[in-house]
């Protein structure tokens, strides 16, 4: 089979597989999403020595430590945090997920636990926070995406731009989904990072693999940069939400997390599209010097 036809053949499939086991949720680490607000407790009336409510994760979850000599009940949860025990949950009277709340504005949240027969109140704030202008992202996601096969054609080794530029897609990836397992305050460091990193876990070493093989003068390494550029593109792109979101699930800069999906986004769509004239042209040459 001719080096374009295992390309179309290796993309299909490697689309279908994507398109069949990652769902939407897979997108972000630890089911975390990008909104245009954070939550945050305020108060805790009346204090009890011992009983902390915390916010975690821009307050996308609240965090109960119960360190009283009795239980605690958050009312209308099923049940009861020991002493010595921590709840971490999610509720939509409290997390910022599907609020609508303009920059600058609040809006009061409340809710009550039982702690040992004493009824208290935790008292909290969602805070509306200005989302970015999309626009300059998505240029540049497609610039990214635009420039790599237009110059891959004017130049005589295609496939090393190819290969640098799955390489930056790979390790944009990468440092997207550490960034993303990062944020997550409520469950464990490495199961987060696997689940997700999902079918990057193929991807990566497809790209990384095939670069060596390509640099070591076999084109046909190339059609493995190229199916793991076409996943990478695929799966990062339900997390362009970061071009239109405030809060984002990522530990550290904003800035930094949407130039991190325009590199994987864009250098990865790039290399995908640019793959087949690439190969075609090396398959030409070998024909010619044959």
């Amino acid at each position: 089979m001719r080096p374009l036809r295992w390309l179309t053949v290796v993309l299909t499939a490697a689309t279908a597989v994507l398109l069949t086991t990652a769902g939407p949720a897979a997108a972000h680490a630890g089911g975390l999403v990008a909104t245009d607000a954070r939550s945050r407790v305020v108060t805790v009336t009346p204090a009890v020595p011992g009983l902390t409510v915390t916010a975690i994760e821009d307050g996308a979850r609240l965090r109960l430590t119960n360190r009283t000599p009795g239980p605690v009940t958050v009312t209308g949860r099923p049940g009861v945090v020991a002493p010595g025990d921590t709840l971490t949950w999610a509720d939509p009277s409290f997390t910022p997920e599907g609020k609508k709340i303009a920059s600058g504005r609040t809006q009061d949240w409340t809710l009550t636990l039982d702690a040992g027969g004493t009824a208290v109140t935790v008292s909290g704030i969602l805070i509306g926070e200005r989302p970015p202008d999309p626009w300059p992202w998505w240029a540049l996601a497609i610039v990214a995406a635009v420039a790599i096969p237009v110059i891959a054609r004017r130049l005589h080794r295609g496939d090393l731009l190819l290969c640098a530029a799955g390489t930056v897609a790979m390790a944009a990836s990468i440092g997207h989904v550490a960034g993303s397992t990062l944020a997550v305050e409520s469950a464990p460091p490495l199961g987060t990072f696997l689940s997700a990193a999902g079918i990057n876990l193929l991807a990566w070493p497809l790209i990384l693999g095939g670069a060596v093989t390509t640099l070591r003068g076999r084109p046909a390494g190339l059609l493995a940069v190229c199916a793991g550029a076409a996943l990478t593109a695929v799966f990062v792109f339900p997390d362009v939400t970061a071009f239109h979101r405030a809060v984002l699930p990522f530990a550290g800069p904003a800035v930094a997390e949407r130039a991190l999906v325009v590199l994987a986004l864009g250098l990865g769509a790039g290399v995908a599209v640019a793959g087949a004239s690439v190969l075609r042209t090396l398959a030409q040459r070998a024909e010619a010097v044959a």
